[in-house]
């Protein structure tokens, strides 16, 4: 995951600009009155977010037809969201294409490596419509980790996917994705979740649940596949001139430098366990 930091935009304002360019005056008139509320939500999901306690936000689980807040339905809420936020003529479609142009060099920060095209709900709008438009539940993210993520929510502290706005520290900074090398032909990489010991077990559980929801060990055993077939000729010119250890020494720098950008990137994790296998070191990458 990569840490970003929360936008400062006014909860209130962006939905107030969402719903300006609503032409149904009756709708837009009910969803004014919700203005308040809206800010409500916004505060509250900061202060848990902070907690680390967004699983403690009742879902909303009525139909799309019914009454979610004040006089208006589960879908015209989304709908502020769907339509008037990302609505390329709208007014507030400005201010999505500035959270979304806000991802770390452009990649999602959920999984590190897709191109960051959308903005995520953290909490769905199927269950959450009153943070549809709120800006700190929208994250900058991929189209597969986007519409890969089940539209569940988490019922416990540990269940909780990593958040790149609230989550920073040793959630981000110290390593807890690391690969294998599968003695298969070709080479395969086995990615695996290993928290620090000193972590409390609630920290354990969320990366687990970061790493299983977001389906990263098969993504990133695609990417590594892909890594390792561009590999193949330089290691076998770098056997040819220095040996196996040559070889060795390569991956390690590799891995060394991938880790100063980002401890838990899939090509930190897949460097670290090349260098590490004198099975691949020796033969194994021919």
């Amino acid at each position: 995951m990569r840490a970003m930091n929360a936008p400062s935009e006014d909860p209130q304002e962006v939905y107030q600009t969402c719903i300006n360019s609503i032409t149904d005056g009756n709708l837009r008139t009910r969803l004014h009155v919700l203005t308040n509320a809206i800010g409500v939500a916004a505060i509250d999901y900061h202060q848990r977010a902070l907690a680390k306690q967004l699983y403690t936000i009742p879902p909303n689980n009525c139909s799309n037809e019914e009454t979610a807040l004040g006089a208006v339905t589960k879908k015209e809420l989304k709908s502020v969201y769907s339509t008037h936020m990302v609505g390329r003529a709208k007014p507030a479609r400005a201010i999505y294409d500035s959270l979304l142009s806000r991802a770390p060099l452009g990649r999602c920060p959920f999984c590190g490596m897709g191109h960051a095209s959308t903005l995520d709900h953290y909490l769905p709008k199927t269950k959450y419509p009153q943070l549809s438009v709120v800006p700190v539940n929208l994250v900058p993210s991929c189209k597969d980790c986007n519409t890969g993520k089940s539209t569940s929510v988490s019922s416990t502290a540990g269940g909780q996917s990593l958040h790149p706005y609230y989550d920073h520290q040793s959630l981000v900074d110290e390593q807890w994705l690391y690969a294998e090398v599968v003695h298969t032909v070709p080479v395969t990489i086995r990615f695996f979740v290993q928290a620090p010991i000193h972590w409390d077990d609630i920290s354990k559980l969320r990366v687990q649940s970061h790493f299983r929801d977001f389906k990263l060990a098969a993504r990133y055993s695609v990417e590594a596949s892909n890594q390792i077939a561009c590999l193949r000729d330089i290691l076998s010119r770098y056997r040819e001139l220095l040996g196996v250890e040559g070889v060795r020494q390569h991956l390690m720098i590799e891995a060394q430098a991938s880790y100063q950008q980002h401890s838990n990137s899939w090509q930190t994790a897949m460097f670290q366990a090349l260098a590490s296998s004198g099975w691949y070191c020796d033969s194994g990458f021919q």
